[in-house]
């Protein structure tokens, strides 16, 4: 199926961020389950998440993250962390509050919905925009996890540095990212990477952590979380004591 730029712009446009014009090839849905597969000459891009199933293309294809999809490149192509940071950081231009569906949500039979009905796929779309914001920064570290050598205080440090500028950036936002950035927080501290104060990337993880208990108290790892939380501050207090004269 060829679709125009009549038929779906903001397809058109991600294309010719790619160089490719305005034409893509949208793949069957029948094949593809709810993912959209975009390829724009040499860019395939599968948007809201690749289907589970057939996993051959993981042979030849590397997946990286370009907000709602993902970015399918061979897999002997390099990847430049600060680069595609660089590259992805200004596509998020979605403007719905995060808690639209959970604090302003009125209905009227005779008016429009104020908000999101909790059940409607407006919700699920405004979840899966904001969730975008974060994919690179959660890439990154998932790609730290995954390797040895010098690259990985790199990744995590990167990873670290895009999970707190989004996080500054928003006072309403999804709790997972507080999480997020106290682990990122953790996991650069323990890594040893110069140049960052033990202290601040402590307090940190403490507060988000505690950030993330509160909006989430029933989560099945609390009672992990706030053991975490404990032996932090108990660290923070030694790192502290340790730099008094």
């Amino acid at each position: 199926m060829r679709v125009n730029e009549e038929d779906n712009n903001g397809m058109s446009r991600k294309c010719e961020e790619w160089g490719s014009g305005t034409v893509v090839q949208l793949c069957p849905p029948q094949q593809h389950g709810h993912s959209a597969c975009l390829v724009c000459r040499g860019a395939v891009l599968a948007c809201i998440r690749l289907p589970d199933g057939d996993p051959s293309w993981e042979r030849s294809f590397s997946r990286w993250p370009l907000g709602v999809c993902d970015h399918l490149v061979p897999v002997q192509e390099p990847f430049h962390p600060e680069e595609w940071a660089c590259r992805t950081h200004y596509i998020y231009i979605w403007t719905e509050p995060h808690n639209r569906y959970t604090v302003h949500y009125t209905y009227s039979p005779e008016g429009p919905l104020e908000g999101f009905h909790p059940g409607s796929w407006e919700r699920v779309a405004n979840e899966e925009m904001w969730q975008a914001r974060m994919k690179t920064a959660f890439f990154l570290f998932d790609l730290a996890e995954r390797i040895q050598g010098e690259g990985k205080d790199r990744l995590f440090e990167l990873s670290y540095t895009l999970y707190k500028e989004i996080v500054e950036r928003h006072t309403d936002y999804p709790p997972n990212w507080d999480r997020n950035l106290a682990l990122a927080s953790e996991k650069l501290l323990r890594s040893g990477k110069q140049g960052h104060s033990p202290d601040s990337l402590l307090t940190c993880s403490i507060q988000h952590f505690s950030m993330y208990l509160d909006k989430e108290p029933t989560d099945s790892q609390a009672p992990a979380i706030r053991t975490a939380v404990s032996h932090l501050l108990q660290e923070r207090t030694r790192v502290r004591q340790r730099r008094t004269p």
